[in-house]
């Protein structure tokens, strides 16, 4: 597998949880609660987690963590990163501690963190192994456009950085409401295509299907049965005969190409018709506040497309 496929391999399988949390730490919902030694959260992992004092070191395993931190003004709090976060440019500049399956521990440790957020990538043996060294390790995992705005909630509060987070989840649900609001509810049939071969798409359980469901399309992942990352044979795909395909932009111009001229797929819509669109992998594929974008830019092309 070469660097583009382990680059894609791990977007894809980035995500976090659901609903907004308070404002501040008397208005927690019910997966957080306040103590006299700090605040305890339940993960997205379903882990229960005490933090004893408001962090001022901060580890992120995963670009999607690195740009919520940023979006919350708590970037100069971060003293590592992985080496695949590139967003804003000022991250790349962070200690990288390794890739999203295989982080250095004895490098996180080095950073004296007072937290680690974690993603969904990030093994148990990980979490475990940061968990023996005493540093509390939250695990951010998001299948839906309210389960970012759930876990920006949550790091406000642990970071006691209500005042921020309240006000960007405010604007992110503006733009959800008014993306609600204003969608094409045409049932187009969309495919949100990952990778190639085999092809890979996104559905049930997945922010990306999630985005494709607001926009009122149908998306074909779901009728294939594919539930959270799966592949789809092209037969499927030719049967099922999208009108709109969006691609991620990690496969590059020329996959793309082959994908359009692919004899076996000549008869979709899609390809017939030229319907065949293209997102930046950064954006479409991570469960941060870009996401939003990536919704934005959907809906026009599907409005576009219909």
């Amino acid at each position: 597998m070469n660097v583009t496929q382990k680059k894609v391999t791990c977007f894809v399988i980035c995500a976090v949880l659901l609903a907004t949390l308070g404002a501040g730490c008397t208005q927690l919902s019910s997966n957080q609660t306040t103590q006299s030694d700090g605040i305890t959260v339940t993960d997205d992992a379903g882990r229960t987690v005490t933090i004893a004092q408001t962090p001022n070191r901060i580890v992120s395993l995963a670009p999607s963590i690195t740009e919520d931190l940023f979006a919350l003004g708590l970037g100069d709090k971060i003293v590592g990163d992985t080496t695949y976060d590139n967003y804003p440019p000022a991250a790349v500049n962070i200690t990288k501690v390794g890739g999203f399956s295989t982080p250095n521990i004895e490098k996180i440790v080095s950073l004296k963190p007072d937290i680690v957020f974690a993603s969904s990538l990030n093994n148990d043996t990980v979490l475990s192994t940061l968990s023996g060294y005493g540093i509390p390790t939250v695990v951010l995992n998001p299948h839906s456009l309210t389960g970012i705005l759930n876990d920006l909630s949550l790091i406000g509060n642990v970071t006691a950085s209500t005042g921020n987070s309240s006000a960007l989840v405010a604007n992110l649900t503006q733009r959800l409401n008014k993306s609600n609001a204003t969608s094409n509810a045409s049932q187009t049939r969309v495919l949100y295509l990952v990778w190639n071969d085999p092809i890979m798409s996104a559905g049930a359980d997945t922010f990306e299907g999630d985005i494709i469901a607001r926009t009122g399309s149908i998306n074909v992942a779901n009728l294939a049965n594919v539930n959270g990352y799966g592949t789809m044979s092209k037969e499927s795909v030719v049967a099922l005969n999208p009108s709109v395909i969006i691609a991620n932009s990690a496969m590059n111009s020329t996959v793309i190409e082959q994908i359009k001229s692919d004899p076996a797929l000549a008869t979709v819509d899609a390809i017939k018709n030229g319907k065949v669109f293209i997102l930046d992998s950064d954006v479409i594929s991570r469960p941060g506040p870009r996401a939003f974008d990536a919704m934005e830019q959907i809906i026009e092309i599907i409005t576009q497309a219909s």
